[in-house]
């Protein structure tokens, strides 16, 4: 995920948000990137590529960012940073996680209130899914996935609930010490404390921190798919 500067609103409008996709499309013809995924939001831009490692995928974030920044300043005859900070990043391991996160980036317009259908939103990967057309590899992402617009919807369908994954702005605290505040409160010692205090635990680190799921499961010990349902549960 890339996010403007401040938070300002650095893809106001259709010509901005096209011109971010070519600076995107411009970029895999210098840097070996696949592009399976993407939503071009006014504020930030969620991404979902593949690369051979990370410094690559660092390179390519770069020659895109600095060329729309380039463009910007100039429409708007302004000097200075468009980006706020480096882009946030985090490895996909298996496919699971892979279609969930392919899924909550196309929902993000939906999520946002900007259309009620997230087939209406015309700069996500899933308009290029359902038609065949745009800026993602189809000949890498079918090696991956099922791309016929058919299963596409389906997935659609199927996994509406992805908000699990670590998108959101909010300015968070730092998990030491939140961690060591939620132990000291509910008298956690070295042994194992029950399942309705780590559940409370979990939901505080989630709502309170930016750990990704994983890292909140691997801290207390807990199962992913469990650690899901305790948060399902939460927002009930």
């Amino acid at each position: 995920m890339v996010q403007g500067i401040a938070k300002e609103n650095i893809f106001p409008d259709d010509n901005t948000k096209g011109y971010y996709l070519s600076c995107m499309q411009n970029a895999t013809e210098k840097r070996p990137v696949v592009i399976l995924g993407f939503c071009v939001m006014s504020s930030h831009t969620h991404l979902l590529l593949s690369a051979e490692n990370i410094s690559i995928i660092a390179e390519y974030m770069k020659l895109v960012n600095a060329e729309y920044a380039r463009y910007y300043n100039a429409i708007n005859q302004r000097v200075g940073h468009v980006f706020r900070d480096r882009f946030k990043s985090e490895v996909i391991q298996d496919e699971k996680y892979l279609i969930n996160c392919l899924v909550y980036i196309h929902n993000n317009p939906v999520e946002a209130k900007i259309v009620k259908m997230a087939q209406d939103y015309n700069y996500s990967s899933y308009t290029n899914y359902l038609t065949g057309r745009g800026i993602v590899n189809f000949e890498e992402a079918k090696k991956l996935y099922d791309i016929s617009p058919e299963n596409i919807t389906a997935i659609m369908k199927e996994k509406s609930y992805s908000d699990w994954l670590e998108h959101d702005d909010t300015v968070y605290e730092k998990y030491e010490i939140v961690l060591e505040e939620l132990l000291k409160r509910y008298n956690v010692s070295s042994d194992k404390p029950s399942c309705d205090i780590l559940a409370k635990i979990a939901v505080e680190l989630n709502e309170r921190t930016n750990l990704s799921l994983r890292k909140i499961a691997n801290i207390l010990g807990i199962a992913r798919e469990n650690l899901r349902r305790i948060l399902a549960v939460n927002r009930q």
